[in-house]
């Protein structure tokens, strides 16, 4: 398991899809395992080039939200191990008026092995960490106030949506969560001059970035802007999954995320995602 500070960095860095939980198994009554299935599919989603989607679903008013949400299960019975082919002629575009490029149900089913395992892992490393039986886990900068981690969400074989969505409608999670949905991303009163100059990184497990290829894949991007970068110090054995990059001036950040509130790279065949640093309160 992570350490305390970086789970508190992975909290805060998904700090919009706790909110977007809490609304979904709070006033929208959804079941908790299954609104934490179809977070996992959006992430996946946002991995293979659907930037900020879930920004983009929290937008919508709950109506809306609720024919995504059914949509996204469907979709994730196609990418199960034993998931049924979509027929021809029933199989509807899927995510209209979300995607530019509304795409069906075979789409998933065809690219399902992959799916599934990318699925499981940001189950696994995420999803598991970030959000509780019925309520996203709560941060307010204080290691003391984060709650327990939940038992694993899957553990061993396939968990399908359709073996659960019976208990949708009659399982109403209480919600004991006093987080704000509305609230906005918690900010410390003071960040020091170099903060405001630093986002923070995420690799993907098993593919971490080496701090040299973090400051040529930036250099080689937007110039001479590095002031430093600082790679987390797994365990041993363990590769590095955080990282900060310190820039030379606080307006590079907002080129680089070009008005999205996180940013996706691809440096050489690794994934890079990178995000406004939001300092623990000290």
């Amino acid at each position: 398991m992570a350490g305390v500070g970086n789970l508190l960095d992975l909290l805060l860095f998904y700090t919009l899809e706790r909110v977007l939980f809490n609304r979904m198994v709070g006033p929208m009554r959804k079941n908790p395992p299954l609104v934490k299935m179809a977070m996992a599919f959006w992430l996946l989603l946002e991995e293979i080039g659907y930037h900020d989607l879930t920004r983009k679903i929290h937008s919508f008013d709950d109506c809306t939200i609720d024919a995504i949400f059914n949509e996204t299960l469907s979709c994730l019975d196609c990418i199960q191990p034993d998931g049924n082919e979509p027929i021809c002629e029933n199989d509807s575009p899927v995510f209209v008026g979300i995607f530019d490029e509304p795409i069906n149900r075979r789409f998933f089913y065809y690219n399902s092995e992959f799916m599934f395992r990318r699925f499981t892992h940001i189950i696994e490393t995420v999803c598991n960490k970030i959000f509780g039986e019925n309520a996203a886990i709560e941060i307010d900068g204080n290691v003391a106030s984060l709650r327990p981690l939940v038992r694993p969400f899957a553990e061993g074989g396939s968990i399908r949506p359709s073996m659960l969505a019976s208990s949708s409608s009659s399982a109403v999670a209480a919600n004991s969560s006093t987080l704000n949905p509305n609230a906005s991303e918690f900010l410390p009163r003071q960040m020091n001059h170099e903060d405001s100059r630093t986002m923070f990184l995420t690799f993907s497990k098993g593919y971490p970035l080496s701090r040299d290829e973090v400051i040529n894949f930036f250099t080689s991007n937007w110039g001479d802007v590095v002031e430093n970068v600082l790679v987390e110090q797994a365990a041993e054995g363990e590769p590095p999954l955080y990282g900060r990059v310190i820039f030379t001036r606080h307006s590079i950040i907002d080129t680089i995320l070009n008005g999205q509130s996180k940013a996706k790279f691809m440096v050489g065949r690794k994934h890079l995602w990178a995000r406004v640093y939001v300092p623990r309160r000290r």
